[in-house]
């Protein structure tokens, strides 16, 4: 009989609509958590923690052009089952992506704005919901850089890095995907 390894990747992603908490600590373990709805995340690896706030800082950058201002997100139903995760970000992701859709071209007419990194994705319909996620993992980046020791930059200073580069990259990519996404829908 033939053993073989088999590889899986969990995915899992967290639909948040409106103002909701945060709560960034040390745990139990002396590990840094994140507890937001329906979620703890655990923080074991540095780099793991300053590539979801970059991710978190370059979502905020494109707050203002996908939710220009403070829209309800509506009722979301209450599901039949809460499925409440414990997320390990154990290793050292190269990048966060960033998913933005403007209200004109989402079919609720709402906005959308996530975060992937590996199987973890946090999605907002709502420039509150945003906000709320962006103050909860800088919150939980800061804990990581000032209590873990690993010679991290501030979470400013690595906002202020992704400011810098979104001014000099991010709008003609943004333009670019504006651009992509009209010639599809004049089809």
């Amino acid at each position: 009989m033939n053993a073989e390894s088999v590889y899986s990747v969990s995915r899992l992603t967290v639909h948040l609509a409106g103002e909701h908490e945060t709560d960034a600590h040390i745990g139990l373990t002396l590990i840094p958590l994140l507890k937001i709805p329906t979620a703890m995340i655990e923080f074991r690896h540095p780099t793991g923690a300053l590539v979801w706030w970059e991710g978190w800082c370059e979502a905020l950058a494109m707050l203002d052009r996908i939710f220009p201002e403070q829209v309800d997100a509506g009722a979301l139903r209450e599901p039949e089952l809460t499925i409440n995760s414990f997320v390990i970000l154990d290793d050292a992701p190269r990048r966060a992506r960033i998913r933005a859709r403007s209200a004109a071209v989402s079919p609720d007419g709402i906005g959308a704005l996530s975060v992937t990194v590996g199987g973890l994705t946090i999605a907002c319909a709502s420039r509150a919901a945003v906000e709320c996620q962006v103050r909860g993992w800088g919150e939980a980046y800061e804990v990581l850089a000032l209590d873990g020791g690993f010679g991290l930059p501030s979470a400013e200073e690595v906002a202020a890095g992704v400011r810098a580069d979104h001014a000099r990259l991010g709008a003609a990519e943004l333009l670019r995907a504006a651009e992509e996404q009209r010639s599809v829908r004049s089809w």
